[in-house]
């Protein structure tokens, strides 16, 4: 299905189970991790030179931790598509966990097409406009328009929005100094601050 831009703030995607929406150009795929080494080619770490999309194919991410491709590292129950050289970010924002999460890259390094799962909950697609997506007041490597810490963005606009089955996330210990931990099996633990 091709969506139309979303009266505000958002429209409800009215479709169940495995949902394919066609009509996408975006450059840039972001999944909210809260750290830059969890999902890090598609989490909120975007202006960092590694952060580019992988080459024309369709991709799966994986329902586990796994740190590259495990979609139950996300933070919080949405995902966003954007080009970087447009002012618009498409967001969709679920219900329940996201379960599945496919996309595909055509050969012009553009994200046409993404394919989820409502797990029978609700999906939502809103669109924010950004004056200018690679914005960066902090130098954090994170873009203005994604920084949970900068007022108007968008973990601010829906952060309030939870999943029906509590917030994604990883299990973490937390630590006032944001380091990583090297746990006794020789897996590291991210800490978020």
């Amino acid at each position: 299905m091709i969506l139309p831009p979303p009266s505000a703030p958002f429209n409800r995607i009215k479709a169940f189970g495995n949902i394919t929406i066609d009509g996408l150009s975006g450059d840039t795929l972001v999944l909210q991790t809260g750290h830059p080494d969890l999902l890090s080619k598609y989490n909120e770490y975007t202006l960092d030179a590694g952060h580019i999309l992988p080459a024309a194919g369709t991709y799966s991410l994986t329902y586990d931790y796994d740190p590259n491709t495990g979609i139950l590292n996300l933070q919080r129950n949405w995902f966003a598509i954007y080009d970087s050289t447009s002012s618009k970010v498409d967001f969709y924002l679920q219900t329940y966990r996201p379960k599945k999460l496919q996309f595909t890259v055509n050969s012009s390094g553009k994200i046409t097409q993404v394919v989820l799962n409502s797990r029978n909950g609700v999906i939502y697609h809103g669109q924010l406009i950004y004056s200018n997506l690679t914005r960066d007041t902090n130098s954090d490597l994170i873009p203005d328009v994604l920084d949970a810490n900068v007022a108007g963005s968008l973990p601010n606009f829906i952060k309030s929005y939870t999943s029906i089955d509590g917030t994604p996330g990883v299990e973490l210990v937390l630590l006032s100094s944001g380091n990583e931990i090297l746990t006794s099996n020789g897996l590291t633990t991210f800490v978020r601050n």
